[in-house]
């Protein structure tokens, strides 16, 4: 139908957070986190207002998180003045000036769990992330790491 909106995805995901190792209940990501790899997501140049977040826990976990737990994701704006960031960004003390966008939701299985969640990027140029874990129980790592992926998404008329 003419007039109507519809979802608009911007390029393939972004891997934003790859963890090539356990992550403890209650620690969270941060750069220089042994076996921790973050990327910047752009979104300097279509500005899209909204993003999905896919978290995948492909090496399950220590026990079976409690139903319902969550992990967090937080983002840290970059380029919010000019070139400049927002700071202090998330370090080995804390997650510090990072802003909390979304949870994902887990289930009570040890199994691989991928979930997602849709926040908003209006008014974000480009930014860092970070999960922190609220599960109750450790992530596990022996091949595949944890990842968190963001695709940039809005809405278009048809």
């Amino acid at each position: 139908m003419t007039n109507e909106v519809k979802q608009v995805f911007g390029a393939s995901p972004t891997t934003v957070i790859s963890l090539a190792a356990a992550l403890a209940n209650a620690a969270w990501t941060y750069s220089g986190l042994s076996g921790c790899t973050m990327v910047t997501l752009d979104n300097s140049t279509l500005l899209y207002p909204r993003a999905q977040a896919v978290l995948d826990v492909p090496d399950t976990f220590s026990a079976a998180p409690t139903d319902n737990s969550v992990i967090e994701l937080w983002m840290t704006p970059q380029d919010v003045d000019g070139a400049n960031d927002v700071i202090p960004p998330p370090d080995s003390a804390g997650i510090k000036q990072a802003e909390q966008v979304g949870v994902f939701r887990l289930t009570a299985f040890d199994v691989q769990q991928r979930t997602r969640c849709l926040f908003s990027m209006e008014g974000v140029k480009a930014a860092t992330f970070a999960i922190l874990n609220r599960s109750g129980v450790s992530t596990s790592y022996s091949t595949n790491p944890l990842t968190v992926k963001v695709t940039l998404l809005s809405q278009a008329p048809t």
